[in-house]
């Protein structure tokens, strides 16, 4: 199976690895929302990625044994549950490496001491996901949310950064639009605006949960081109290696997502099965010149053949490449910045 020659996508020396990763921090959450993977396909998630927490000692190793410039610490779960996280953010600091938290957090808690680490320790920037601009609103997808708790939160944050007057993070207020919360859209952006924080709209992923009604009115309060989620990834990708899009499900090889165990992900969207190794345990560099992984990366620029038994071969998104004959084939390192 692994008898080609793909000796363009394995690491010669430490130089080589990427110098940004995305690093989970916790996969543990204490919401429900109804269409969340984690919850709907919790036996897979489970067996999978599993539910945990990043150990302070298993990050430390990992950037003190590599060259890392810039690391996403939010994936699965919400980050405020790690109990090591006030560490991680002051030895990140320390090493120089830029942290963020873009994928997204919910903020129903977080400590005086995480919130004032967020500025004390740089961490550059974090999305807040708020689907309202009430407590009733809010509540109906974010389960076991409070709204007023996060917004309070916020505020929280809000005064650690102006007490240490660095920028530190910046803030994005995330808004998924649904039928139950369309008519809080101008509200929502009023409390961003009061808060001194930008606010984006995102469509919903399942269109068959509480659908749009007022097509219309809703582009035109957001900005947004279209509700219509079923994108295909062929698009995606397309817009990707247009420069239209800045991110696409596959350039995540080139700067891997690892688990809060250790595990190879690979990318954000995997949460099933691993690519084999432990970056913990072995090595950053001996996992990404796993075999395995070696071979996905060949395999989504259509330079081997399908391996049924890699993660990448049962996504939808390679499907859809392989469906269509358009293949991912120019990888955006961003080198940390």
């Amino acid at each position: 199976m692994f008898d080609e020659d793909f000796s363009k996508e394995v690491y010669k020396n430490k130089s080589e690895l990427p110098k940004r990763l995305r690093v989970e921090v916790s996969s543990l959450c204490q919401l429900k929302c109804p269409v969340c993977y984690m919850r709907t396909d919790e036996e897979n998630a489970k067996n999978g990625c599993g539910f945990g927490v990043l150990k302070f000692e298993n990050f430390k190793k990992l950037v003190d044994e590599n060259e890392i410039e810039n690391i996403e610490i939010s994936n699965s779960g919400e980050i405020f549950l790690n109990p090591d996280l006030v560490k991680i953010l002051e030895y990140a600091d320390k090493k120089g490496i830029k942290l963020t938290a873009d994928n997204g957090v919910n903020l129903n808690y977080i400590s005086d001491e995480q919130a004032e680490a967020l500025a004390k320790y740089h961490l550059v920037s974090m999305t807040v996901s708020i689907d309202g601009a009430s407590r009733e609103t809010y509540a109906k997808y974010r389960i076991g949310g409070d709204y007023d708790k996060v917004i309070e939160n916020m505020k929280k944050i809000i005064y650690y950064r102006k007490k240490y007057n660095n920028g530190c993070p910046h803030i994005t207020w995330k808004f998924i639009v649904f039928g139950h919360n369309e008519h809080e859209i101008e509200q929502a952006k009023k409390e961003a605006e009061k808060l001194g924080v930008a606010i984006n709209f995102a469509t919903n992923w399942d269109e068959s949960y509480s659908p749009v009604k007022n097509v219309q009115k809703v582009l035109e309060q957001t900005g947004l081109e279209s509700l219509t989620t079923n994108t295909s990834p062929v698009e995606l990708l397309k817009q990707f290696q247009a420069g239209e899009a800045d991110w696409f499900f596959c350039n995540d090889l080139w700067q891997p997502q690892i688990n809060w165990d250790g595990q190879l992900l690979g990318c954000c969207a995997n949460y099933k099965k691993n690519f084999g190794g432990n970056v913990f345990e072995d090595g950053l560099m001996e996992t990404l010149n796993n075999p395995r992984f070696v071979y996905a990366k060949n395999m989504v620029t259509h330079n081997a053949l399908p391996e049924k038994t890699l993660p990448c071969y049962d996504c939808e998104v390679y499907q859809d490449m392989a469906k269509h004959n358009v293949w991912f084939n120019s990888p955006r390192s961003e080198n940390g910045k």
